[in-house]
């Protein structure tokens, strides 16, 4: 893509479009990545309780969930602060995941009264 618009560059709309055409797919990139691992945590903790909570072939428990989870909500926050005009696909992603993962794991971040759930 950066072959076919090169040579309009220079042009002030299409430099500009382009740079923040960037800026999103790295802010998408990340929000993936950082949502693909909250989903593993639950993942994790769903199967630790065993077949549907019985405790049945139930698998070893992340022993450092709080260390996951307040990495995360660190990240999600810094995405936030580092990005602010993406912030509703942040939120729909990274802010939705741990609002998922809080349900799993209780623990505290900066917009958890956001979701009601």
């Amino acid at each position: 893509m950066q072959l076919v618009v090169q040579p309009y560059l220079h042009e002030t709309a299409v430099g500009s479009k382009f740079s923040e055409v960037q800026e999103m797919m790295d802010v998408l990139y990340q929000c993936e990545d950082v949502r693909d691992h909250i989903n593993e945590l639950a993942e994790l903790a769903t199967r630790a309780s065993g077949f549907m909570g019985t405790g049945f072939a139930a698998e070893e428990k992340v022993e450092n969930m709080d260390d996951h989870a307040q990495l995360v909500a660190a990240t999600y926050d810094k995405i936030l602060a580092k990005h602010p005009s993406f912030k509703p696909k942040i939120e729909m992603t990274v802010g939705h995941g741990l609002a998922v993962l809080r349900q799993k794991h209780k623990f505290k971040f900066g917009s958890m009264h956001r979701y009601f759930f």
